[in-house]
């Protein structure tokens, strides 16, 4: 949600669609090979060694902790980074409010001089007037 509230409506769809596909896909591409690497070489998970029983709780034991590590770590960067966000989130919030503001006096005023320019040509075709009050139709 804060995404979407610091992003010009605009622009909403594709920050959210990005970001998304972003953490999905660096999930699905990394994810898999961290957590073999950290289970072999890290926690001591061995392949196909087994006993009779067909139970190899080392090695399940660290294959367990590579995907707890797997998942906590990038959760605590996430974590670190939208406590950034909370940090900047204000000034991206008034800024949004400054460039709506700025834009909605900009529309006003190309709305007004339209509608002055509009009126002046109403007023022209009605009487032959100008809005200032000269006779345009009077030639000298």
């Amino acid at each position: 949600p804060i995404l979407s509230h610091i992003v010009p409506p605009d622009a909403r769809s594709r920050v959210m669609a990005w970001e998304c596909a972003l953490e999905n896909s660096i999930a699905n591409a990394v994810g898999p090979l961290v957590v073999s690497l950290l289970a072999e070489r890290a926690f001591g998970y061995t392949f196909g060694q087994n006993d009779s029983t067909g139970l190899d709780i080392p090695s399940a034991e660290a294959l367990g902790k590579a995907m707890t590590a797997t998942i906590c770590i990038p959760w605590l960067v996430c974590f670190s980074a939208y406590t950034m966000l909370h940090w900047s989130y204000p000034r991206d919030v008034r800024m949004l409010e400054r460039q709506a503001r700025e834009a909605q006096a900009a529309g006003k005023t190309k709305d007004a001089s339209a509608d002055e320019q509009a009126a002046a040509e109403e007023c022209k075709a009605e009487n032959g007037l100008s809005c200032d009050g000269v006779d345009d139709s009077v030639t000298v």
